[in-house]
């Protein structure tokens, strides 16, 4: 794992300068090594450069280091990730007569393209986001992995081109205003995180999943940026498996699995596996056990409040399969030490993320590089809550819209404390597709909730912002729970999870691998019906229980679905109060980011009258937006 940058674009003072001081900022994603190229403009060409931080992971050698170019000088690439089949595509490459210099995977992807041009992406298998530049024609390559494991941020004005592994590289540069995105305010209000393409600083995009990026110069000393998507419709269910009966579909899902948790065990560096407890993170374990001999550290956080706790499960999964277990015990007094640091390391301000921060610190302490995490299980196997509300909702949804709307109408204005039943109220009223399912679960603030925070109530707030209302069903597909496993890959697991769990993870030199979030294992578990996966079963992921049931404690598959998360509820209202409240007190902060403190503090106020009804998120949200952008002096 590693971080990148680059510059393009004639007329920037102190460039050179300037990548450094991004390189700089991104010295945590890899200490190990640094390196930079650059090319002047020549002619029609324009001045580019890169720049690359290395966080040594395979071949620990001098020979991996970056900027890579092949041998005749054609192509140079920077490279952030892994390519888990790179061994498989390396010999197919020497049986072609490609010669290699190095044991690095980044060679191997550099040669494919150097053959292959963008083609090569549809012979990847693992997380990146890298660039590549023809030395010749001075065209840049540039593109991200088909389900966005790996970020990459880009900045585009005036003939200048910007890129970076995290948007603290682009403000780094001094060429990027500190300026507030209104649509990223709005999204994170929406929702806690911010959706791709937008960002929370105006004119800084991100490149979404399964795209490319092509910067091609032009006579005129210019360059034309276009933008690809490279996926298809591979990520749309329309894949098939028809052929086979559940029964066969469940041995091959195991041994899916089996291979994709082999592949992403490739590493010079010590690995070990996150432990919850949980069914997905017990799988990985489990899974491991199966294609190794090797005995795993597995980690696990530890909470004082029983009931946040997982450990007794964490424990016994760790039994089982003789793992060198470790418990990271967290206390109040533990997070409020550590909390500056991991606000710090967010990328983007984000109301999850802190129980990474507190797991990925001490793995990488204990002396592990690599880990690998069940990340994507919940929204492969319909693991959430929101499945069984979209099949509600689909029945729901039968009765006439007026009369929907009225009973909705009617209950909201009885029955309406607490945000569970407003969001209840809200999917009555909707017209019952996956999308809306998935919105109203994953929403923070409602929009007419939105509007009190906005000054003068929010009165420019529908003209300002048309697209605010959520997305409607994109898929052709009467597969509702398939339907809802690509709303919730492409929305909460892209926009929250996985850019949560990197820069994290990244603040510590540690690198996440997630198996569940594979593009074989994705394509294969959305080619299966939905209802193999929930319909009528009581069974958590009952599809991923029958592929592993044998290997897995029952104690383990038969207990209730908890989720990893921080007594933070508990916590705001102790210890947390004074600092939250003090974030709160500070009127001229939250104006300069668009926001009315009266209402900022409303919130607050209605949490500690009645913190279950009211729930922590919400100004635990506000508290982190209110910090990050003081942090980064970020303002409108």
């Amino acid at each position: 794992m590693c971080g990148i940058a680059g510059i393009i674009g004639n007329q920037v003072p102190d460039a050179t300068e300037r990548l450094e001081r991004m390189s700089n900022t991104l010295i945590h994603r890899g200490p190990d090594d640094a390196g930079m190229s650059v090319w002047p403009s020549n002619g029609h060409v324009p001045f580019t450069a890169f720049a690359h931080r290395r966080l040594s992971i395979i071949d620990l050698s001098k020979a991996g280091h970056q900027p890579m170019a092949t041998r005749d000088g054609h192509f140079s690439i920077i490279f952030n990730g892994e390519i888990y089949n790179y061994l498989t595509l390396r010999r197919e490459l020497q049986a072609e007569g490609v010669e290699f210099t190095s044991q690095t995977d980044t060679e191997v992807l550099l040669q494919l393209y150097a053959r292959h041009g963008a083609s090569c992406l549809h012979m990847l298998r693992g997380m990146f986001a890298f660039a590549i530049r023809n030395n010749e024609t001075g065209a840049v390559f540039i593109t991200r992995d088909h389900l966005g494991i790996k970020p990459l941020y880009f900045y585009e004005n005036d003939g200048l081109f910007l890129f970076a592994s995290e948007l603290r590289g682009l403000l780094a540069s001094g060429l990027v205003p500190r300026r507030l995105n209104r649509p990223g305010l709005i999204s994170y209000l929406q929702t806690g995180s911010i959706a791709s393409p937008d960002t929370i600083i105006e004119g800084i995009r991100q490149l979404s999943p399964g795209n490319y990026m092509t910067i091609v110069p032009l006579a005129n000393g210019r360059q034309e940026v276009r933008t690809i998507s490279y996926t298809g419709e591979w990520l749309s269910g329309s894949a098939s498996m028809s052929g086979l009966d559940r029964s066969s579909a469940v041995e091959a899902l195991r041994e899916a699995l089996k291979e994709s948790v082999r592949v992403h065990l490739v590493s010079d560096v010590p690995l070990g596996p996150f432990l919850s407890g949980g069914i997905d993170s017990s799988a990985i374990v489990a899974l491991m056990s199966q294609v190794t001999d090797a005995r795993p550290k597995t980690f696990s956080v530890v909470f004082e409040e029983e009931k946040f706790s997982e450990a007794i499960h964490a424990r016994r999964v760790a039994k089982k399969f003789s793992t060198e277990h470790h418990e990271i015990h967290l206390s109040e007094e533990q997070l409020l030490e550590m909390l500056p640091a991991a606000i710090a390391a967010e990328d983007q301000p984000t109301m999850d993320g802190i129980n990474t921060y507190v797991v990925s610190k001490a793995v990488r302490e204990a002396g592990i590089t690599v880990a690998l995490s069940g990340l994507g299980g919940d929204e492969l196997f319909a693991g959430y809550p929101t499945f069984r509300r979209a099949l509600r909702m689909q029945s729901v949804a039968r009765f006439p819209s007026a009369l929907r709307q009225g009973v909705s109408a009617v209950g909201s204005r009885v029955w309406n404390r607490t945000v569970q039943q407003k969001k209840m109220w809200q999917l009555l009223a909707s017209e019952g597709s996956s999308a809306v399912a998935c919105a109203v679960s994953r929403q923070l603030f409602a929009i007419d909730e939105i509007a009190p925070l906005l000054p003068n109530n929010g009165h420019k707030f529908a003209a300002a912002d048309p697209d605010l209302s959520w997305p409607e069903d994109s898929l052709q597909s009467d597969d509702r729970i398939n339907a809802v496993s690509i709303c919730e890959l492409r929305g909460y697991m892209s926009n929250t999870l996985l850019r949560d769990t990197d820069f994290m993870s990244m603040a510590h030199s540690l690198e996440v691998r997630v198996p569940f979030v594979d593009a074989e294992i994705v394509r294969f578990v959305l080619g299966l019906p939905g209802a193999w996966k929930l319909n009528g079963d009581k069974r958590q992921k009952p599809l991923l229980q029958d592929a592993l049931g044998d290997l897995l404690p029952q104690e383990v598959m038969l207990r209730p679905k908890m989720g990893f998360t921080l007594p933070l509820e508990t916590w705001m209202q102790s210890r947390l109060h004074d600092e939250i409240e003090a974030t709160f007190d500070d009127d001229i902060q939250f104006q300069s980011i668009g926001l009315r403190p009266t209402a900022v503090r409303e919130v607050w106020n209605q949490f500690l009258h009645a913190p279950h009804r009211i729930g922590w998120s919400r100004p635990w949200a506000l508290y982190v937006l209110g910090k990050w952008c003081a942090n980064h002096q970020i303002t409108l």
